[in-house]
């Protein structure tokens, strides 16, 4: 009889258990959902779980809250992660100075998109002038017209290395003269820097450290002081008197092709940096090249040094530091950048004010940029002689920078803004090198005291001193170290050359 009453205790217990839980499934089922059906994928997901109905129904009522209760405090009480923060707060800040592109003005394009490379009218990119440019770029095998009888060991390549971020890595480049390679190259023996113009033993050597190539596409003139550089649609020289921007001498006279900078300095740089394509060259000598050259340029050249010269810069435009972690982050990649570069980045782009000048995918102008937007004066120092890895002198018109080119006072000391991916691959920077760091340039900037006292009175209004702490000098220099850094820039290096 006891247990005849248990059991009866026992079975009324069940029920009033499941009627609890039928009503329960009833307030807040899935039967009450628009939709919900016996076969849809969520009920075949908990089936496929080895759960009941019953069970699966009431999972269901978990997920889509029952009323007014939230049932699912771990996703509404989800704080983001301090990596979120900074990684939303760098997207606000990159929005703001997109001129309404969004991210998008800050991507490098693939090198094979030439659509979305700037270019130059009158030298459309092709595949075939890339690929006999990038030949041209790199064999050291023209450098023929050389005063002395130093072997051609000299090219393009020779201060734009693809090794040291496609700069010399020295603070001197020297093409004819030189031995070495990267930053191992030195001034020859038997070579003077101070012998006179077109003596057998005068090396060819810049009176400028030579900036890097890389993303050179984003600024339509270049050098330091931006003199090569006069498209048919271009902005920054245009208003230069003719005497000015196209001199008699080397190397702003061929600004009369009406070419942008590349363009132009990749023509003038043939002679000035003793290199020869026009005749008894490889270029004429070998089949594999003649049949890369009629490829380029089906219809014949009139001009095969113009021509050289725009091969040359087909390449030179595609390339981009586009594999770099912060090209990667701009496309999607959320785990490309840590903690203390996405920091850096913000600090790029908010308080450092590092964006005020350094603009558009290559970080140094947007693309239409105007000549206010393309030089500063920053105080940066000039070479200085008393450097044992510095030759010559150094002229007056030089150390000016861009007023040194327009005879415009008002431009003295001012110099084109650099673009600022693989900056570590060199321990040269700035136009004097006058730094050997990152850092050390982060520093200055941070302090706001300028290098050359000469300068003091043309500085731009925004070399003001950053008021960064110790921390934040840190993480920005992060960032520019190893967030802008390509690690594959190899790949712009030709495997074999024609023989």
């Amino acid at each position: 009889m006891q247990i005849f009453v248990m059991r009866s205790n026992q079975s009324l217990a069940k029920f009033l258990t499941m009627l609890s839980c039928c009503s329960v499934l009833i307030a807040c089922g899935p039967g009450t959902e628009t939709g919900s059906t016996p076969g849809s994928s969520q009920s075949q997901s908990c089936n496929s779980a080895g759960l009941s109905d019953s069970a699966c129904n009431f999972t269901d009522c978990l997920e889509a809250g029952c009323g007014s209760t939230t049932i699912r405090p771990n996703e509404s009480n989800t704080q983001p992660s301090e990596k979120q923060k900074l990684e939303e707060s760098l997207r606000s800040a990159l929005n703001a100075q997109s001129a309404g592109l969004g991210l998008n003005a800050f991507i490098l394009p693939d090198s094979q998109d030439y659509a979305a490379i700037p270019q130059d009218p009158q030298n459309p990119i092709t595949d075939e002038k890339v690929a006999i440019g990038k030949l041209f770029f790199h064999d050291d095998r023209f450098g023929l017209d050389g005063f002395s009888e130093q072997s051609p060991s000299w090219s393009c390549s020779t201060c734009h290395t693809v090794a040291t971020g496609f700069k010399p890595g020295i603070p001197q480049g020297i093409g004819e003269g030189g031995t070495g390679i990267g930053v191992e190259r030195r001034l020859e023996f038997g070579f003077d820097p101070n012998a006179v113009d077109g003596a057998t033993n005068r090396p060819d050597m810049q009176p400028i450290a030579v900036p890097s190539m890389l993303n050179v596409a984003f600024q339509e003139v270049v050098l330091w002081n931006g003199q090569l550089g006069n498209a048919s649609n271009g902005l920054i020289n245009s208003h230069l008197p003719e005497s000015t921007l196209v001199p008699d001498q080397l190397p702003a006279s061929v600004n009369a092709h009406q070419l942008a900078g590349i363009e132009s300095q990749a023509i003038a740089g043939q002679s000035i940096h003793r290199l020869r394509f026009n005749e008894n060259s490889p270029l004429q000598h070998i089949p594999a090249y003649q049949n890369l050259w009629n490829a380029a340029y089906p219809g014949g050249s009139v001009d095969i040094a113009v021509d050289v010269g725009k091969a040359i810069a087909a390449f030179e435009r595609t390339v981009l530091a586009n594999q770099a972690p912060f090209q990667r982050w701009l496309r999607g990649e959320s785990d490309t950048l840590n903690e203390s570069e996405l920091a850096g980045a913000n600090l790029f782009f908010g308080k450092a004010g590092c964006s005020a000048c350094h603009q558009g995918p290559a970080l140094s102008s947007r693309v239409g940029a105007l000549e206010s937007e393309l030089f500063f004066a920053v105080g940066f120092a000039d070479f200085d002689n008393n450097k044992v890895a510095i030759h010559g002198v150094i002229e007056q018109n030089a150390r000016l920078g861009r007023g040194g080119f327009t005879q415009n006072p008002d431009q003295n000391y001012q110099f084109k803004v650099p673009q600022l991916y693989n900056l570590v691959d060199t321990q040269v920077f700035g136009h004097g090198a006058s730094f050997s760091s990152i850092k050390d340039v982060v520093n200055y900037k941070n302090t706001g005291v300028p290098q050359n006292a000469s300068a003091a009175g043309s500085l731009d209004a925004r070399f003001t001193p950053l008021n960064l702490s110790i921390r934040e000098v840190n993480e920005l220099t992060t960032f520019l170290t190893t967030a802008l850094y390509d690690p594959s820039l190899a790949r712009y290096a030709p495997t074999q050359f024609p023989k």
